[in-house]
């Protein structure tokens, strides 16, 4: 009889909203959500990690997607929480787990979650990325099939932030695990949805995980003025470690603790290559404890972005001969060698760069994708 065990489908990193919060008044946010892997059941995480007031959360459904941020009719669960359909999570609670819910999910497959707030509500925990999120128009709309949108918020423009959401795990089969992409804005954006659809395609049924914020850097916090998140070394092990059925880590994170140092206007103090390598190196260390296996990712060309000089390059360089050379990682994903522009190695090949000479674009980060070499995540005993 086969054994079935919770596995991570989806994942982010919330960030600290404070200058910012996300305010919403008897509404419902729905979130349209891609899962990497599916399952016969899931499972919600929520988190009030930078919450200065506990968050009264209404209500909670989960239900199949139809275009935007509609539903499919009869796939909506109504979601609980030791048994109780509404919840408290305090300020600065970490975790609160939802009850298991029985909804049948495919690989890659679309589902769209809504949370209701029947009062007043501030919230400062949240994360603005890979997911559609709509507000309604005041009122309980998660048993609606039909979302009616606020549309005075929407032609602000400005995309709502997914708030306390921050995993989703399906139960699957015992032999599937999950891989923790780990790092920055390269991370946040396409690559880890080009690498699912690869290891759905080559018969790798493996949840996709995402810790990635934009600006985030190894050694130092941001700004309180910038959504960059606290450094990796402060957030590695509850990001990455803590994750469900991980037994792979990626890491691509470095290029901010150079980049933000430079130009006319830096935004954080200077770090040496060798700071960068210890941080680097710590990630591998936690990860081994844990019996994970970590890989390393070399941080890509930045030649032709504001303010990049070469002593920046000059960084660059010698952190990737340590994450190729030094045998601290289980092994090498040479992201460098894969959308470098070859005539000119400091910089991105012109059909892979998103325009700013740091970002890939969709092209590039498919190339990113397509490099891994799969059989670093095979099957192995842990």
């Amino acid at each position: 009889m086969s054994t079935h065990k919770w596995v991570g489908s989806w994942s982010v990193s919330p960030v600290d909203f404070t200058d910012a919060p996300l305010y919403l008044d008897k509404q419902t946010i729905r979130a349209k959500i891609r899962l990497s892997i599916g399952g016969t059941k899931i499972r919600l995480k929520f988190s009030n990690r930078y919450g200065h007031q506990p968050v009264f959360l209404s209500g909670v459904t989960v239900a199949l997607s139809e275009k935007d941020s509609d539903i499919v009719e009869g796939t909506n669960r109504m979601v609980t929480f030791n048994g109780k359909s509404s919840t408290i999570i305090q300020a600065e609670q970490e975790v609160v787990w939802s009850d298991e819910i029985d909804l049948e999910t495919a690989n890659l497959s679309f589902i769209s979650i809504s949370l209701f707030f029947s009062e007043e509500t501030s919230i400062t925990t949240a994360y603005l990325g890979n997911s559609e999120c709509y507000i309604s128009v005041g009122g309980d709309y998660l048993n609606s099939n039909v979302f009616p949108i606020d549309q005075i918020r929407r032609e602000t423009g400005i995309q709502p932030a997914l708030p306390l959401l921050t995993s989703i795990d399906v139960l699957t089969s015992e032999e599937n695990s999950a891989v923790v992409t780990f790092g920055d804005s390269i991370t946040a954006m396409d690559w880890p949805d080009y690498l699912a659809e690869r290891l759905i395609k080559e018969g790798k049924n493996m949840g996709v995980l995402r810790q990635a914020i934009g600006g985030n850097k190894v050694l130092n916090d941001s700004p309180a003025t910038f959504h960059y998140g606290w450094s990796g070394i402060q957030r590695f092990q509850r990001d990455v470690l803590l994750q469900t059925g991980v037994k792979y880590i990626v890491v691509l994170h470095g290029v901010n603790d150079i980049i933000h140092s430079c130009g006319p206007h830096p935004i954080s103090k200077p770090v040496q290559a060798e700071e960068i390598i210890k941080g680097l190196q710590s990630y591998a260390e936690w990860a081994h404890e844990k019996r994970m296996k970590i890989y390393g990712a070399t941080i890509m060309p930045f030649g032709g972005y504001n303010g990049i000089t070469s002593h920046e390059e000059e960084k660059r360089q010698a952190v990737n001969h340590w994450i190729r050379t030094s045998g601290k990682f289980d092994g090498v994903i040479d992201f460098d060698a894969a959308i470098q522009n070859p005539e000119k190695t400091s910089e991105l090949l012109p059909s892979y760069d998103s325009g700013d000479h740091l970002h890939p674009s969709k092209q590039g980060a498919k190339s990113m994708a397509e490099s891994v070499n799969l059989n670093l995540f095979s099957n192995w005993l842990c």
